[in-house]
């Protein structure tokens, strides 16, 4: 085995967790795209509170999830290549140290995300018990769709970074 082979598996890992990455942001974009069509075509037939509510909530949330998807893209992309770079080189064992440390930080965090996913949707069901306004509904409907896309792509995501980094030399 010459050491190019040797060094691919690794090359691999790396290019791997960051495609996963890049199809998170993807599925970020289209979901985010899906329901501010949705919220559109709702506010368009119905002119309601409600859709209102919806309205604003959901595109609040597109604005804020595709900021932050687009910020990762543009800052994974550097990332990978540092990385790739580094393997095979003196500074390899510098980098993936690094790296291990940034995803152990990332791996971290998803405990207080599922909290503020929790807590957003007990805000939420108050807002629904508590009132009949229509945009309360609007909003709080928008919110508890935020709340599930969260859990799902944080569920996925945080799965990705622990093998990601069960597998980091």
């Amino acid at each position: 085995m010459n050491p190019t082979e040797a060094l691919a598996p690794l090359q691999s890992l790396i290019r791997e967790y960051f495609k996963g990455e890049y199809h998170e942001m993807l599925l970020i974009f289209a979901g985010s795209a899906a329901l501010t069509c949705i919220a559109v075509w709702l506010w368009v037939a119905t002119h309601s509170g409600f859709a209102m509510g919806f309205g604003i909530t959901v595109l609040a949330t597109a604005m804020l999830l595709c900021g932050t998807a687009a910020s990762l893209l543009v800052r994974d992309k550097g990332l990978v290549e540092e990385l790739t770079l580094s393997i095979g080189k003196p500074q390899q064992s510098q980098v993936l140290a690094k790296e291990r440390a940034r995803i152990e930080v990332v791996i971290s965090k998803y405990r207080y995300y599922r909290y503020s996913a929790a807590v957003l949707a007990a805000l939420s069901v108050l807002g629904l018990l508590l009132t009949n306004r229509g945009w309360v509904h609007g909003v709080v409907t928008g919110l508890l769709l935020l709340v599930v896309a969260q859990i799902v792509i944080d569920h996925f995501s945080e799965q990705r970074a622990t093998q990601y980094l069960a597998a980091l030399p």
